[in-house]
């Protein structure tokens, strides 16, 4: 995978308030169930990878 560009704090907070961890509503079909668990997964996956980044530039300070 190429590298993925700096990730900045203020956007993965906003991303993360738009697209909340939550338990699905009955109202919602199956797809927009998948749809928003999609939406959340790629938050996740974002937050990963600034943690990673995070610890790897704190490792390199040792």
């Amino acid at each position: 995978m190429d590298k993925i560009p700096l990730l900045s704090e203020d956007l993965l907070k906003e991303l993360d308030l738009l697209f909340p961890h939550r338990c699905p509503s009955l109202a919602l079909t199956d797809r927009e169930i998948w749809f928003k668990a999609g939406q959340r997964a790629v938050v996740d996956f974002l937050l990963a990878i600034k943690t990673e980044a995070d610890e790897n530039i704190l490792a390199e300070g040792d």
